[in-house]
């Protein structure tokens, strides 16, 4: 298997750029029939990256997103209360859901953010990822064709809402982390989601990821801006008539990252006060003025 090759196609058919390392491990676990689980802050590109893989190796592609209330009937499927009543506990009477669906066809089941699942829900993913079959009662028993496997995502502990995975449910998967790109590669991705081109422009660019990065160093933040908050703040400013002035990169800051950082708590100076800060000591130190 010639893993560069397939981290170049995997690339270029998807438009990602960089990940060179994450997609090396994600081919490496999948060439050993393992599972996955890609672990990183809100928006480092978890999604895409497992959305990507599995259309590679042409795989089904079932989705389920996961809170509190995910419960097993939204995992496993039920049986539809007028159907069974007009045609009894068959098939037909029955709607599955994304996990047995992946395993009857051989695809790819992605389960974004799991730490969010309830641990109940959680338990039933056991004997699916571990002997590959469900029992689904009154109905059938399903074991997985060949080429079933499953992508989780998971969020730092830190975050709110999360619950504690299970031991036995983590020993299923290979853990593979996620961390924020370089600047470089960041760079990259805001042009071609900006489709900036000229000087100017091209500074937008650099000012806008060096704002989002410093949100993430901050001493006053806990969470800072995903790449989306580069890219939203430079399309903003492109829209000024003078992206040189201080007080629109303040404005655009503020409406792009407000939602995108978290701050530590029991502070006394509110998110707008913070951005603000980031944004003028960026600028200070830059020749873009």
């Amino acid at each position: 298997m010639r893993i560069p090759k397939i981290i170049k196609e995997i690339q270029e058919e998807f438009n990602i750029i960089g990940r060179e390392n994450e997609l090396k491990q994600i081919i490496l676990a999948h060439s050993v029939r393992k599972h996955l689980m890609l672990e990183g802050d809100v928006g480092v590109g978890k999604t895409t990256l497992a959305q990507a893989v599995a259309t590679y190796f042409d795989s089904h592609f079932f989705r389920i997103d996961c809170s509190e209330d995910t419960l097993t009937h939204n995992l496993i499927g039920y049986f539809d209360p007028p159907l069974v009543i007009s045609k009894g506990y068959v098939e037909d009477s029955y709607v599955y859901g994304p996990l047995p669906l992946a395993m009857m066809n051989g695809g790819c089941l992605f389960i974004n953010e799991v730490n969010r699942m309830p641990e109940s829900t959680q338990n039933i993913l056991l004997t699916a990822l571990d002997e590959r079959m469900i029992e689904i009662p009154k109905l059938k028993t399903i074991h997985a064709k060949e080429g079933f496997f499953v992508i989780a995502t998971l969020n730092p502990a830190a975050h709110v809402g999360v619950t504690a995975l299970g031991e036995a449910l983590k020993d299923r998967f290979i853990w593979i982390h996620l961390d924020y790109q370089s600047p470089e590669e960041e760079l990259e991705i805001i042009k071609k989601e900006t489709g900036a081109s000229n000087s100017d422009t091209h500074n937008v660019i650099k000012i806008s990821q060096k704002i989002m990065q410093k949100t993430r160093e901050h001493s006053s933040v806990r969470r800072g801006s995903s790449i989306r908050g580069g890219i939203d703040l430079a399309e903003l400013m492109m829209k000024y008539e003078n992206p040189r002035n201080s007080k629109n990169w303040v404005e655009a800051s503020i409406m792009a990252l407000y939602n995108k950082i978290e701050l530590e708590d029991g502070l006394a100076r509110s998110k707008k006060e913070v951005i603000t800060d980031i944004v003028l000591s960026v600028l200070n130190e830059s020749d873009f003025q």
